[in-house]
Protein backbone atom coordinates (compact mmCIF):
# COMPACT_ATOMS: atom_id res chain seq x y z
CA UNK A 1 0.00 0.00 0.00
CA UNK A 2 3.18 2.48 1.08
CA UNK A 3 4.60 2.00 -2.80
CA UNK A 4 1.23 2.11 -4.27
CA UNK A 5 1.97 5.87 -5.31
CA UNK A 6 5.37 5.55 -6.12
CA UNK A 7 4.28 2.62 -8.28
CA UNK A 8 1.85 4.44 -10.14
CA UNK A 9 4.25 7.26 -10.93
CA UNK A 10 6.45 5.25 -11.96
CA UNK A 11 4.64 3.12 -14.65
CA UNK A 12 3.55 6.48 -15.86
CA UNK A 13 6.96 8.13 -16.31
CA UNK A 14 8.84 4.97 -17.53
CA UNK A 15 7.12 5.04 -21.18
CA UNK A 16 9.04 7.44 -21.87
CA UNK A 17 11.91 5.80 -20.88
CA UNK A 18 11.62 1.85 -21.93
CA UNK A 19 13.77 1.47 -25.01
CA UNK A 20 12.14 0.99 -28.49
CA UNK A 21 12.23 -2.54 -30.32
CA UNK A 22 11.82 -6.03 -30.03
CA UNK A 23 11.80 -8.04 -27.04
CA UNK A 24 15.70 -9.28 -25.77
CA UNK A 25 16.72 -12.44 -27.33
CA UNK A 26 16.59 -14.24 -23.97
CA UNK A 27 14.53 -16.86 -22.56
CA UNK A 28 11.79 -16.19 -19.75
CA UNK A 29 12.28 -19.27 -17.98
CA UNK A 30 8.51 -20.48 -15.99
CA UNK A 31 8.88 -22.83 -13.24
CA UNK A 32 5.74 -24.64 -12.93
CA UNK A 33 4.22 -27.92 -11.50
CA UNK A 34 1.40 -28.53 -9.29
CA UNK A 35 0.71 -27.21 -6.05
CA UNK A 36 3.06 -28.71 -3.36
CA UNK A 37 5.72 -30.16 -5.44
CA UNK A 38 8.72 -27.74 -4.75
CA UNK A 39 8.58 -25.54 -7.71
CA UNK A 40 9.62 -22.42 -4.97
CA UNK A 41 12.97 -24.36 -3.90
CA UNK A 42 13.49 -25.18 -7.34
CA UNK A 43 12.72 -21.91 -8.69
CA UNK A 44 14.82 -19.85 -5.90
CA UNK A 45 18.09 -22.34 -6.04
CA UNK A 46 18.25 -21.90 -10.09
CA UNK A 47 17.72 -18.40 -9.77
CA UNK A 48 20.75 -18.16 -7.79
CA UNK A 49 23.20 -20.53 -9.59
CA UNK A 50 21.88 -19.02 -13.05
CA UNK A 51 22.14 -15.46 -12.46
CA UNK A 52 18.81 -14.60 -13.97
CA UNK A 53 16.92 -11.85 -13.24
CA UNK A 54 14.09 -12.90 -10.34
CA UNK A 55 10.87 -11.90 -10.63
CA UNK A 56 11.18 -11.40 -6.59
CA UNK A 57 9.10 -10.45 -3.84
CA UNK A 58 10.55 -7.00 -4.50
CA UNK A 59 8.19 -7.11 -7.89
CA UNK A 60 4.76 -7.57 -5.49
CA UNK A 61 5.48 -4.10 -4.32
CA UNK A 62 5.65 -1.75 -7.82
CA UNK A 63 3.46 -4.77 -9.64
CA UNK A 64 2.85 -1.79 -12.58
CA UNK A 65 6.05 -0.83 -13.17
CA UNK A 66 8.08 -3.03 -15.48
CA UNK A 67 10.84 -0.67 -16.42
CA UNK A 68 12.17 1.86 -13.84
CA UNK A 69 12.05 -0.16 -10.63
CA UNK A 70 13.47 -3.07 -12.08
CA UNK A 71 16.27 -1.22 -13.81
CA UNK A 72 17.29 1.06 -10.53
CA UNK A 73 16.93 -2.17 -8.45
CA UNK A 74 19.00 -4.98 -10.44
CA UNK A 75 22.30 -3.28 -9.12
CA UNK A 76 21.25 -4.84 -5.33
CA UNK A 77 21.02 -8.10 -6.52
CA UNK A 78 23.82 -10.52 -5.80
CA UNK A 79 22.95 -13.87 -7.18
CA UNK A 80 25.55 -17.51 -6.39
CA UNK A 81 26.05 -16.37 -2.54
CA UNK A 82 26.49 -19.14 -0.39
CA UNK A 83 22.06 -19.41 0.68
CA UNK A 84 22.18 -21.99 3.75
CA UNK A 85 19.00 -24.50 3.02
CA UNK A 86 16.87 -22.93 6.12
CA UNK A 87 16.87 -19.80 3.86
CA UNK A 88 15.46 -21.17 0.96
CA UNK A 89 11.98 -22.50 2.97
CA UNK A 90 8.58 -20.91 1.81
CA UNK A 91 5.22 -21.41 3.28
CA UNK A 92 2.81 -21.68 0.48
CA UNK A 93 4.96 -19.82 -2.43
CA UNK A 94 5.28 -17.09 -0.32
CA UNK A 95 9.06 -16.92 0.27
CA UNK A 96 12.08 -14.60 2.30
CA UNK A 97 14.08 -12.26 1.06
CA UNK A 98 14.00 -9.34 -1.11
CA UNK A 99 14.98 -10.38 -4.64
CA UNK A 100 13.46 -14.45 -3.59
CA UNK A 101 11.33 -15.81 -6.12
CA UNK A 102 7.39 -16.36 -5.34
CA UNK A 103 4.19 -16.88 -6.35
CA UNK A 104 3.75 -13.32 -6.97
CA UNK A 105 0.40 -13.28 -7.11
CA UNK A 106 -0.22 -9.21 -7.39
CA UNK A 107 1.33 -9.32 -10.46
CA UNK A 108 -0.07 -12.34 -12.08
CA UNK A 109 -3.69 -11.36 -10.50
CA UNK A 110 -3.52 -8.36 -12.97
CA UNK A 111 -4.34 -10.74 -16.12
CA UNK A 112 -5.74 -13.84 -14.39
CA UNK A 113 -7.46 -12.57 -11.70
CA UNK A 114 -7.74 -13.73 -7.62
CA UNK A 115 -8.89 -17.16 -8.33
CA UNK A 116 -5.47 -18.68 -7.56
CA UNK A 117 -7.22 -22.48 -7.80
CA UNK A 118 -8.75 -22.48 -11.25
CA UNK A 119 -7.88 -21.57 -14.74
CA UNK A 120 -9.06 -18.10 -16.06
CA UNK A 121 -12.17 -18.41 -18.03
CA UNK A 122 -11.08 -15.82 -20.11
CA UNK A 123 -8.05 -13.90 -20.75
CA UNK A 124 -8.47 -10.78 -23.07
CA UNK A 125 -6.55 -9.90 -25.66
CA UNK A 126 -5.97 -6.43 -23.96
CA UNK A 127 -4.70 -8.53 -20.86
CA UNK A 128 -2.12 -10.96 -22.98
CA UNK A 129 -0.40 -7.63 -24.55
CA UNK A 130 -0.25 -6.00 -20.97
CA UNK A 131 1.31 -9.19 -19.91
CA UNK A 132 3.88 -9.73 -23.18
CA UNK A 133 4.44 -5.30 -22.55
CA UNK A 134 5.51 -6.41 -19.02
CA UNK A 135 7.90 -9.47 -19.25
CA UNK A 136 9.41 -6.90 -22.21
CA UNK A 137 9.97 -3.69 -20.20
CA UNK A 138 11.27 -6.39 -17.48
CA UNK A 139 13.87 -7.86 -20.14
CA UNK A 140 15.09 -4.56 -21.32
CA UNK A 141 15.62 -3.26 -17.74
CA UNK A 142 17.83 -6.18 -16.67
CA UNK A 143 19.64 -7.45 -20.01
CA UNK A 144 19.54 -10.97 -19.38
CA UNK A 145 16.91 -13.76 -19.04
CA UNK A 146 14.14 -14.02 -16.44
CA UNK A 147 13.09 -16.48 -13.99
CA UNK A 148 9.32 -16.75 -12.42
CA UNK A 149 7.44 -19.39 -10.40
CA UNK A 150 4.17 -19.62 -10.15
CA UNK A 151 1.97 -22.77 -9.72
CA UNK A 152 -1.69 -21.12 -11.12
CA UNK A 153 0.65 -21.19 -14.56
CA UNK A 154 0.88 -24.22 -14.77
CA UNK A 155 -3.21 -24.79 -15.74
CA UNK A 156 -2.71 -21.94 -18.59
CA UNK A 157 0.76 -23.05 -19.53
CA UNK A 158 0.02 -23.27 -23.34
CA UNK A 159 -1.63 -19.48 -23.38
CA UNK A 160 1.13 -18.22 -21.54
CA UNK A 161 3.25 -19.97 -24.48
CA UNK A 162 1.31 -18.46 -27.31
CA UNK A 163 1.23 -14.88 -25.53
CA UNK A 164 4.99 -14.18 -24.77
CA UNK A 165 8.12 -14.78 -26.61
CA UNK A 166 11.14 -16.81 -25.88
CA UNK A 167 9.15 -18.79 -22.85
CA UNK A 168 11.09 -22.06 -21.47
CA UNK A 169 9.10 -24.13 -18.80
CA UNK A 170 10.23 -26.41 -16.06
CA UNK A 171 8.21 -28.76 -14.90
CA UNK A 172 8.58 -29.78 -11.13
CA UNK A 173 7.33 -32.74 -10.07
CA UNK A 174 7.18 -34.88 -7.20
CA UNK A 175 6.00 -38.41 -5.41
CA UNK A 176 2.21 -38.39 -5.45
CA UNK A 177 1.93 -39.70 -2.02
CA UNK A 178 3.85 -36.68 -1.12
CA UNK A 179 2.23 -33.96 -3.08
CA UNK A 180 -1.11 -35.67 -1.18
CA UNK A 181 -0.13 -35.61 2.43
CA UNK A 182 1.39 -32.27 1.93
CA UNK A 183 -2.21 -31.05 0.03
CA UNK A 184 -4.47 -33.01 2.81
CA UNK A 185 -1.99 -30.55 5.10
CA UNK A 186 -2.54 -27.62 3.54
CA UNK A 187 -6.38 -27.77 3.56
CA UNK A 188 -6.04 -28.25 7.40
CA UNK A 189 -3.47 -25.19 7.75
CA UNK A 190 -5.84 -22.80 5.51
CA UNK A 191 -9.32 -24.52 6.18
CA UNK A 192 -9.24 -25.92 9.87
CA UNK A 193 -10.44 -29.38 8.22
CA UNK A 194 -9.06 -31.51 5.43
CA UNK A 195 -12.43 -32.27 4.26
CA UNK A 196 -12.15 -28.88 1.94
CA UNK A 197 -9.76 -29.78 -0.59
CA UNK A 198 -7.33 -26.70 -1.06
CA UNK A 199 -4.86 -26.51 -4.44
CA UNK A 200 -5.25 -26.08 -7.86
CA UNK A 201 -8.66 -28.04 -10.06
CA UNK A 202 -7.63 -28.87 -13.45
CA UNK A 203 -11.34 -28.08 -13.76
CA UNK A 204 -13.88 -26.06 -12.06
CA UNK A 205 -16.49 -28.20 -11.31
CA UNK A 206 -14.22 -30.40 -9.21
CA UNK A 207 -16.54 -31.71 -6.24
CA UNK A 208 -15.19 -33.79 -3.82
CA UNK A 209 -18.77 -34.87 -3.32
CA UNK A 210 -18.15 -36.89 -6.35
CA UNK A 211 -15.98 -39.52 -5.22
CA UNK A 212 -16.76 -42.20 -2.54
CA UNK A 213 -14.12 -40.62 0.22
CA UNK A 214 -12.14 -37.81 0.70
CA UNK A 215 -8.88 -39.63 -0.12
CA UNK A 216 -10.04 -40.97 -3.39
CA UNK A 217 -10.82 -37.00 -4.16
CA UNK A 218 -7.25 -35.44 -3.22
CA UNK A 219 -5.89 -38.77 -5.42
CA UNK A 220 -8.98 -37.77 -8.36
CA UNK A 221 -7.62 -34.14 -7.75
CA UNK A 222 -3.79 -34.63 -8.66
CA UNK A 223 -4.24 -37.12 -11.27
CA UNK A 224 -6.28 -35.06 -13.14
CA UNK A 225 -3.91 -32.43 -13.04
CA UNK A 226 -0.97 -34.79 -13.68
CA UNK A 227 -2.87 -35.92 -16.87
CA UNK A 228 -3.94 -32.27 -18.00
CA UNK A 229 -0.35 -30.67 -17.68
CA UNK A 230 1.63 -34.24 -19.60
CA UNK A 231 -1.21 -33.22 -22.70
CA UNK A 232 -0.65 -29.54 -22.63
CA UNK A 233 3.38 -29.66 -22.48
CA UNK A 234 3.09 -33.04 -25.44
CA UNK A 235 2.06 -30.11 -27.48
CA UNK A 236 5.19 -27.65 -27.05
CA UNK A 237 8.56 -28.90 -28.75
CA UNK A 238 10.75 -30.60 -26.48
CA UNK A 239 13.01 -27.91 -26.88
CA UNK A 240 10.96 -25.27 -24.96
CA UNK A 241 10.54 -27.51 -21.71
CA UNK A 242 12.20 -29.27 -19.34
CA UNK A 243 11.06 -32.06 -16.51
CA UNK A 244 12.80 -32.24 -12.88
CA UNK A 245 11.57 -34.75 -10.44
CA UNK A 246 12.04 -33.10 -7.18
CA UNK A 247 13.48 -35.59 -4.95
CA UNK A 248 16.43 -36.15 -6.85
CA UNK A 249 17.03 -32.17 -7.65
CA UNK A 250 17.27 -31.69 -3.72
CA UNK A 251 19.76 -34.83 -3.79
CA UNK A 252 22.06 -33.66 -6.58
CA UNK A 253 21.11 -30.07 -7.86
CA UNK A 254 24.10 -29.15 -9.68
CA UNK A 255 23.24 -32.42 -12.59
CA UNK A 256 19.21 -30.69 -12.85
CA UNK A 257 21.00 -27.41 -13.53
CA UNK A 258 23.57 -28.71 -16.31
CA UNK A 259 21.13 -30.40 -17.93
CA UNK A 260 18.52 -27.23 -17.83
CA UNK A 261 21.70 -24.77 -19.04
CA UNK A 262 22.64 -27.23 -21.77
CA UNK A 263 18.63 -26.73 -23.23
CA UNK A 264 18.70 -23.07 -22.90
CA UNK A 265 22.29 -22.62 -24.69
CA UNK A 266 21.16 -25.20 -27.20
CA UNK A 267 18.58 -22.23 -28.16
CA UNK A 268 19.51 -19.33 -26.62
CA UNK A 269 22.54 -17.13 -26.84
CA UNK A 270 22.91 -16.56 -23.30
CA UNK A 271 25.28 -13.50 -21.33
CA UNK A 272 27.41 -14.68 -19.13
CA UNK A 273 25.78 -14.80 -15.76
CA UNK A 274 26.34 -18.06 -14.29
CA UNK A 275 27.72 -18.09 -10.78
CA UNK A 276 28.49 -21.47 -10.94
CA UNK A 277 26.54 -24.84 -10.22
CA UNK A 278 25.32 -26.06 -6.27
CA UNK A 279 26.76 -29.31 -5.99
CA UNK A 280 25.35 -29.42 -2.21
CA UNK A 281 22.25 -31.60 -1.11
CA UNK A 282 19.36 -30.33 0.55
CA UNK A 283 17.12 -32.08 2.83
CA UNK A 284 13.72 -32.76 2.26
CA UNK A 285 11.46 -32.35 4.76
CA UNK A 286 9.55 -35.60 5.95
CA UNK A 287 7.76 -33.95 8.89
CA UNK A 288 4.05 -35.35 7.32
CA UNK A 289 5.05 -38.24 5.62
CA UNK A 290 2.71 -41.29 7.36
CA UNK A 291 4.16 -44.18 6.03
CA UNK A 292 0.52 -46.04 6.05
CA UNK A 293 -1.47 -42.97 4.41
CA UNK A 294 0.86 -42.94 1.64
CA UNK A 295 0.68 -46.90 0.97
CA UNK A 296 -3.06 -46.27 0.79
CA UNK A 297 -2.37 -43.42 -1.40
CA UNK A 298 -0.27 -45.19 -3.86
CA UNK A 299 -2.92 -48.36 -3.88
CA UNK A 300 -5.50 -46.23 -4.95
CA UNK A 301 -3.92 -44.38 -7.58
CA UNK A 302 -2.67 -48.04 -8.53
CA UNK A 303 -6.62 -48.78 -8.90
CA UNK A 304 -7.67 -45.06 -10.24
CA UNK A 305 -5.20 -45.68 -12.92
CA UNK A 306 -6.67 -48.94 -13.61
CA UNK A 307 -9.82 -48.42 -14.01
CA UNK A 308 -8.94 -45.25 -16.22
CA UNK A 309 -7.18 -47.65 -18.62
CA UNK A 310 -10.26 -50.35 -18.73
CA UNK A 311 -12.77 -47.62 -19.62
CA UNK A 312 -9.75 -46.21 -22.51
CA UNK A 313 -9.87 -49.99 -24.03
CA UNK A 314 -13.57 -50.06 -24.34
Amino acid sequence: VICWPLDLILSILERLFIPKGDTEPYPIIFVIGIHRTGSTFVSQVLADSFGFAPLGNYATLFPRSKYLVHLLLKRFYHPGKSRKATKYRSFYGISRGFFSIGDSYEIWDRWFGKDHYNRPVQISEQKRKNMVEYFRGLQKAWGRPVITKNNRNTLILEVIYNSIPNVFFVLVNRNPADVIQSTMQASRDFFGTDETIWGLRDDKSFDPENYKDKLDAYCHQYLDLEDSIRKALNKLPAEDYTVVQYEGFCEDPATFQKEIMAKLKAKYELPDNNKGFGSSRHYTSRRLYDVKLAEEINRRIRDIRTTQKAVDAQ
